[in-house]
């Protein structure tokens, strides 16, 4: 897999990655989600603003930023790439979480990340959802936090790319590859730790929002 291969994957991702869902679903209602709530376009902040049905499509459509170029950049390389063909759809993926999180057409102002890294997890790591869900859910339920859920899975993954490498069982990456994955499950853990830089100071702070199915209109 050459150099040109990976940075235009990563570039198309991107630009996938900067389509702003939350902040489109709340134009459609005639609302600026960037002036409400905590002004973030991501998924938690849509669910506050706009209420379930929008949280919900906002979660999909930026799941969808990733697994949509990391398919077709594996059309458009795969059979190039060779074994290395889902290192395709991982820096397309990779591209997307960046995109989401530095939108050049919202002035690099996005989302943390984590709907866009499920989407990324669904095509190159299925086997860390179902750890990952547990953790998120077990974080959610006994704390209330979502950005704690958020952050836990942040920490949780390179781990479990780690373990499922020494175990031979990252299925879609071998040799080089799986040492590759690993640095940017790395790296994607620690942005989406430093995209919660202020959900950790309210943390730590103890006036974190906490977690509610009802947004503040229905409040």
């Amino acid at each position: 897999m050459t150099l040109g291969m990976r940075v235009l994957s990563f570039l198309v991702g991107y630009i996938f990655g900067m389509v702003p869902s939350g902040y489109l679903f709340g134009k459609s209602r005639h609302v600026d989600i960037t002036k409400q709530g905590s002004g973030n376009i991501g998924t938690t902040n849509t669910l506050r603003v706009l209420g379930k049905f929008f949280g919900l499509m906002t979660l999909i459509c930026d799941a969808a930023k990733a697994i949509v170029p990391a398919v077709i950049m594996y059309f458009v390389f795969g059979h190039k790439a060779g074994g290395d063909a889902h290192l395709v759809m991982l820096y397309a993926a990779t591209g997307a979480v960046i995109g989401h999180d530095f939108p050049a057409v919202m002035k690099f102002k996005g989302g943390k990340g984590i709907a866009t890294s499920m989407g990324l997890f669904i095509v190159c790591f299925p086997q860390c959802l179902p750890v990952s869900f547990v953790v998120f859910a077990v974080a959610v339920a006994l704390t209330g936090y979502v950005s704690l859920g958020s952050i836990m899975c942040a920490v949780a993954f390179p781990i479990q790319v780690l373990a499922f490498w020494y175990f031979d069982r990252l299925f879609f990456f071998k040799g080089n590859a799986a040492m590759e994955a690993f640095v940017l499950s790395v790296f994607l853990g620690g942005l989406a730790i430093a995209r919660h830089h202020s959900n950790i100071v309210r943390l730590y702070n103890g006036n974190e929002n906490k977690f509610s199915l009802h947004s503040k209109k229905e409040a």
